[in-house]
């Protein structure tokens, strides 16, 4: 399941994500920003069936907040374990590299609105 158009409430989300995204990158902590590719439908996530139309504006977005503090941009296929593409051996690899990943919309903003997030809602004042 995925988001199946680009109304309001994806919208929303999609801001809401990207303010999480422009806070962590203003700390200065990363140097560059990786989520999945594909070049078919240009966001990976084979576990989310998400209309095209969705996919790019998250991905228009990404690039979007990249640029704004010059931050290189990955857009990383996944080709098996341990190599480049697999987050998990990735993120060892590039600490310097903020990943994103798809997440569903209840755990995201579990995870927002918490307190005890510094670049959570509670820092969008």
């Amino acid at each position: 399941m995925g988001y199946s158009a680009l109304d309001e409430q994806v919208v929303k989300a999609v801001a809401d994500s990207i303010a999480q995204i422009d806070r962590l990158l203003a700390s200065g902590r990363f140097t560059s920003l990786a989520y999945s590719w594909d070049s078919i439908t240009k966001l990976g996530g084979r576990i989310f069936n998400t209309a095209q139309v969705v996919r790019d504006h998250i991905v228009t977005e990404l690039d979007s907040v990249a640029k704004k503090y010059n931050i290189a941009v990955m857009q990383s296929k996944f080709s098996g374990p341990g190599r480049t593409g697999d987050f998990n051996y990735m993120i060892e690899q590039q600490p310097e590299t903020l990943f994103i990943f798809n997440d569903n919309e209840e755990e995201f903003y579990s995870h927002y609105n918490d307190g005890a997030n510094p670049f959570g809602s509670r820092g969008l004042s």
